[in-house]
């Protein structure tokens, strides 16, 4: 019985119809495979050349008016231009290189020297020269999210604000940094968020060429570093409910702190191949034969406080100091050293101006002494030999579209010394020497 079942089973007859259709399955199968693998590689090479390149730039309107003890010195409308092109060349295994290229608007001052500070200009003249100029041109290496080497032109990647260097500076030479907080464990990394050292060598003084300068005075350089260590010393992992994710922030509280160092070789040469823009000379302090007094060996302490750290709108407390090791005293053999300087202030808002009704409003006050640091590359409204106060509010009116007005009153730190405002007290009418400068108007960002 049991042989006669297995002859019938196999004397039965193949379906050719179902063979077929196994056929069939199995193309269908091997088909869809390889669109599969060809969408995904149409996709890897649409996102390949949506990261290859990427264009960004912002325009600038403003009014600004400077005031020096009641008499006028600026009253003019400004515009401002940034055009730019980024992208990722390379990214695989860790490994990730992408480059940077600026164009903006650059100005000379009256003796034809560049400003490197400045790309605010008035609105020129109908038929005058436009001066546009690659500001930024990088490529950057980054390894394991840990290691960046950056080599070209590029801009400041210090913690702090602009007492030491205008945002609109861009240092040429070499950077590297190393966020050791990496290497960390994750919950280590909640409470210590950032621990990165930053290395700078790069070329200073510069002719119209863009090539380097040298002098007498020494080769214009500039070698610095600083360490930023951000601790959050509330933050608490917590696990997520389930379907849900694990916030990144717990806590209200952090603390940054940022120490540096910063050496400058060549001073005489930077003053005399460049600007600084709003005034006719360097305001560091000049001995008889016109020439540079001090050298610049700078120690720096910037520290921070940010509160409410979940919210959109942020409170932040900072102060940021500089000293000049190097400073020479003002007279030959006697007088005091023109070394210090300090920017301390509060601020509430959102860290980026991006959305609607995004807002951010600070106060600020300011001391820079005439020799304290080099005013050819920080603010170019403070530059040195200055004290004062500063309001400042910036409004996002519509997503990238930001109203802003700065208000700052400001007068020289030492009445004797060049810098902002009049010259010496005893001036007939010079209403406490103050100066009065109002900056508002609006930049639309893409």
């Amino acid at each position: 019985m049991a042989a006669g079942l297995g002859a019938q089973n196999a004397d039965k007859p193949v379906d050719p119809v179902q063979s077929r259709l196994e056929q069939l399955e199995a193309e269908l199968r091997s088909l869809r495979a390889r669109l599969d693998e060809r969408d995904a590689k149409a996709g890897d090479e649409a996102l390949r050349l949506q990261n290859l390149i990427q264009v960004y730039g912002d325009i600038g309107l403003r009014y600004h008016a400077l005031f020096e003890s009641q008499t006028e010195t600026i009253n003019r409308p400004e515009f401002r231009l940034h055009l730019g092109a980024y992208g990722t060349a390379y990214e695989a295994r860790g490994q990730r290189i992408r480059y940077n290229l600026r164009m903006t608007t650059f100005t000379q001052d009256e003796k034809g020297k560049p400003v490197p500070t400045l790309a605010w200009l008035p609105f020129p003249g109908f038929g005058a020269p436009q001066l546009l100029a690659a500001d930024r041109f990088l490529v950057e290496y980054t390894l394991q999210r840990t290691l960046q080497i950056t080599a070209g032109r590029f801009p400041s990647p210090y913690a702090g604000g602009e007492l030491l260097f205008d945002a609109d500076y861009n240092f040429q030479g070499l950077c590297e940094s190393v966020a050791f907080e990496r290497l960390f464990a994750g919950s280590a990394r909640r409470w210590l968020p950032r621990l990165e050292t930053v290395g700078i060598q790069s070329y200073l003084a510069q002719n119209n060429l863009g090539l380097p300068s040298a002098s007498g005075a020494g080769t214009p350089v500039y070698f610095g570093a600083q360490l930023r260590i951000d601790v959050a010393p509330f933050e608490l992992p917590q696990s997520a409910m389930e379907g849900g994710i694990a916030p990144e922030v717990t806590s209200e509280l952090e603390f940054r702190t940022a120490l540096g160092v910063h050496y400058f070789d060549g001073e005489q040469a930077i003053s005399q191949s460049i600007g600084t823009g709003l005034l006719q000379r360097t305001t560091n302090v000049l001995d008889a034969s016109g020439r540079v007094r001090s050298e610049f060996l700078l120690g720096e302490v910037y520290f921070e406080v940010l509160f409410l750290r979940r919210s959109r709108a942020s409170l932040r407390a900072w102060f940021h100091g500089v000293l000049n090791f190097f400073a020479s005293t003002q007279v030959i053999g006697r007088g005091e050293k023109n070394d210090q300087a300090f920017e301390a202030g509060l601020s509430w808002g959102m860290p980026s101006l991006r959305e609607q009704w995004d807002f951010r409003l600070a106060f600020r006050y300011f001391y820079v002494e005439a020799d304290a640091l080099i005013p050819e590359f920080n603010d170019e409204a403070l530059n040195t030999n200055i004290k004062g106060y500063e309001f400042s509010l910036s409004v996002a009116v519509f997503p990238n579209v930001v109203l802003f007005g700065l208000f700052t009153v400001s007068e020289r730190e030492d009445y004797e010394l060049f810098g902002f405002g009049r010259a010496s007290r005893r001036e007939p009418g010079r209403a406490a020497g103050q100066s009065l400068r109002i900056r508002a108007g609006i930049y639309l960002s893409f």
